[in-house]
């Protein structure tokens, strides 16, 4: 289906054609030019409908994002906290590198002209993946015997996140190694941790 012959859809129908229209509409030509007449133009419907409830295009690219990430019970057990905290890592990369970092400064740049001043995007992303580093990572490193639930922290619930998104701000990009080294050099040692015997780390 093409936006020059539009559906009719309703419900979680529409919903979804709404999600992918603003995806498609980001890749082809950028959030600059991202607009709510295109993005209602792509997915068959109107200008008025995108309104009822999302009230600008950020706010609406923040459903969007959320839409598309994984669910909780999609991140495997992968044995050991480090193993889950690259994992979770793996994760921010991929939705960041999906976005853009032109998109997410471009966000950032409307964020700042509201007088709340707040930083919804990246507020909406890390509270996400925090979810995860509670209920996934901490939990199962608990669970297996690696920490005790007095060493977490609400600090140490976003340290790697807040560490690897400064470095894509920074760089645009997200290598494997950097995750490596925000979990190995950072992230353990700050729970009185040491990473595996002959992992690579910063020297």
């Amino acid at each position: 289906m093409t936006a020059d012959t539009p559906t009719r859809r309703r419900g979680k129908a529409l919903e979804q054609a709404i999600y992918q229209a603003v995806w498609d509409e980001l890749q082809e030509v950028g959030f600059p030019k991202l607009t709510m007449e295109g993005i209602a133009r792509r997915a068959g419907t109107s200008k008025p409908v995108l309104y009822r409830r999302w009230p600008n295009r950020k706010s609406l690219m923040i459903a969007t994002i959320h839409h598309f990430l994984p669910g909780l019970r999609s991140l495997p057990d992968g044995g050991s906290l480090r193993a889950d905290a690259l994992a979770v890592l793996r994760i921010l990369r991929e939705r960041l590198l999906d976005v853009g970092r032109a998109t997410i400064l471009g966000i950032l740049m409307e964020s700042a002209d509201d007088p709340r001043g707040d930083d919804e995007l990246l507020s909406a992303l890390v509270d996400y993946l925090k979810e995860f580093m509670e209920k996934s990572v901490f939990l199962r490193a608990v669970e297996r015997g690696e920490i005790v639930p007095e060493q977490v922290t609400g600090r140490l619930l976003t340290l790697p996140l807040d560490l690897a998104r400064i470095e894509f701000f920074i760089t645009g990009d997200l290598p494997e190694r950097s995750l490596e080294e925000i979990v190995d050099v950072a992230f353990l040692p700050a729970l009185g941790l040491r990473p595996p015997h002959g992992t690579r780390t910063a020297g």
